[in-house]
C-alpha cells in the first residue's frame, strides 16, 4: 500500500460526506447497528462515514483507520471541526489493512468503502486483497458484519468471502461498483 499524493487526497476528501451518505442510502434498512456495537472503518479517508455512523447509530466504539497518516489527520480535522472535539467513542488510527493492529474478534462491524483496491500495487491485481479480507475476518466477532463497496475485481471478492466463511446478506451490484453486507460465521 502507498500513501496518496496531494491530488488523490483532494479527490477523496472533497466530497467525503456526500459519498458516505450515498453508501448509507444504498444500504437502507439493511444496516442496523446496535448502540453497543464496536465499528471499524478501513480507509476512513476524510472521515465522512465515521461522522455519519456516529450521528446515526451512536456505536459504543468507532475506529477509523487509514494507511496514509495525512488522511488520518484530515479525518481528525474534519471531525473536530464538526463537533468541536473528537467524541470519546471515536478513535482514528494509522493502520495497514494487511496487518490490522487489533486483537481477534474486536469488532461487530467492519466497513471498507472503495478501499480494497488500495491494498494492491495496481488496482487490477488480486494478490493482496485475500489477505486483507482474511484480516477483516480475523477482527470480526462471530456473526459480525462486513460492509464493503468496490469497483475493481468484484467477482473475485465475491468468491473469496464465502471461502472465508462469510454469508452474503445484501448485494447491490451496479455497473460501476458493488455494495454488499456479509456476515461472518458464528
Amino acid at each position: 500500500m502507498a500513501e496518496l499524493n496531494r491530488l488523490s487526497r483532494w479527490l477523496i476528501n472533497r466530497r467525503t460526506e456526500r459519498r458516505a451518505q450515498r453508501v448509507l442510502t444504498g444500504l437502507g434498512s439493511n444496516l442496523r447497528i446496535d448502540p453497543a456495537a464496536s465499528v471499524l472503518e478501513l480507509g476512513a479517508g476524510g472521515g465522512g462515514l465515521v461522522a455519519l455512523l456516529q450521528e446515526r447509530y451512536h456505536p459504543s466504539r468507532l475506529t477509523g483507520t487509514d494507511f496514509d497518516p495525512a488522511q488520518s489527520e484530515a479525518a481528525a480535522r474534519f471531525l473536530s471541526a464538526r463537533w468541536g472535539k473528537l467524541p470519546p467513542s471515536i478513535e482514528l488510527r494509522v493502520a495497514d489493512a494487511l496487518a490490522l493492529p487489533f486483537p481477534k474478534a474486536s469488532f461487530d462491524w467492519v466497513f471498507a468503502m472503495m478501499m480494497l483496491h488500495h491494498v494492491e500495487h495496481r488496482f487490477n491485481e488480486f494478490d493482496q486483497r485475500p489477505k486483507a479480507l482474511a484480516e477483516v475476518r480475523r477482527v470480526l466477532r462471530p456473526g459480525g458484519r462486513f460492509v464493503y463497496s468496490e469497483m475493481f475485481r468484484r467477482e473475485e471478492i465475491a468468491k473469496c468471502l464465502p471461502q472465508l466463511g462469510f454469508t452474503q446478506e445484501f448485494l447491490r451490484s451496479g455497473w460501476r461498483s458493488d455494495l454488499a453486507i456479509y456476515r461472518a460465521p458464528i
